[in-house]
C-alpha cells in the first residue's frame, strides 16, 4: 500500500506542482483565514479537479481501486494541509512547548476538518456531475453566512460550521460524516457523465 501511496504522491507533485508551489506558499501564512482560502483551493485542485477534467478513467487504469484512490488523494491533502501548517509555526515562532501548544493543536485539527469537509463538498458535487468549483464555492458562501447569523450562542450551527469552527470536535464530526457520504457516492455510484 505505501507503494500505491508514493506513486499517487509522486503523480501530484510532477502533473500538479505549479498549484502545489503557490498553495503551499499560501498555506505557510498564519492568519487561519487565508489559510482557509488556500486550503479550499487546494482542495479542490485535487482528485475532484482529475474528476471534473475527465482524467478519472486513466487514473482508474492504474492500479487503484476507486476507494484507494478517494482516500490516497485524501490522504495527499491532509498531508499537505498538516506539513504546512508545522512548517509555518515554525518560521513564524510558535512554540512547541508552552501555553500556545492547544492553541496549535486546536489550529491543525480546525484545518483537517476544514479540508476535509469542503474535499468531500467537492467530491460529491463531480460525482453527481457537477462543478468542481462552483458548487463547494456557493456551499462555503451559505456555510459562512448560516454560521455568522446572530451572535455564537444563540446559532448552533456556527458550533458545527466547518468555516466558522465554533467547536471543532463538533465540526470534525460534521465533517467526518460527509466525507463518509462522500466516499460512499463515489464507490458505489460512480461519476454522473
Amino acid at each position: 500500500m505505501t507503494e500505491k501511496i508514493e506513486a499517487y504522491f509522486m503523480k501530484e507533485f510532477s502533473e500538479k506542482a505549479g498549484r502545489i508551489a503557490v498553495f503551499s506558499l499560501g498555506l505557510l501564512i498564519p492568519f487561519y483565514q487565508v489559510r482557509m482560502i488556500f486550503l479550499f483551493l487546494l482542495a479542490m485542485s485535487l482528485l475532484p479537479s482529475d474528476i471534473q477534467h475527465k482524467r478519472l478513467g486513466s487514473l482508474l487504469a492504474l492500479p487503484y481501486s476507486r476507494q484507494e484512490l478517494f482516500w490516497i488523494s485524501y490522504l495527499f491533502l491532509i498531508a499537505m494541509s498538516v506539513v504546512t501548517q508545522v512548517i509555518g509555526m515554525a518560521l513564524f515562532g510558535a512554540q512547541l512547548i508552552s501555553s500556545m501548544n492547544v492553541y496549535w493543536l486546536s489550529m491543525v485539527i480546525g484545518s483537517i476538518s476544514f479540508s476535509t469537509a469542503y474535499y468531500a463538498v467537492s467530491m460529491i458535487s463531480v460525482t453527481a456531475g457537477l462543478d468542481n468549483f462552483g458548487i463547494p464555492f456557493l456551499v462555503l458562501i451559505a456555510d459562512l453566512i448560516a454560521g455568522g447569523v446572530g451572535n455564537r450562542f444563540s446559532n448552533p450551527y456556527f458550533y458545527a460550521s466547518p468555516a466558522h469552527e465554533g467547536n471543532v470536535w463538533i465540526s470534525g464530526a460534521v465533517s467526518l460524516v460527509v466525507l463518509l457520504v462522500a466516499n460512499y457516492l463515489f464507490v458505489k455510484k460512480g461519476v454522473q457523465k
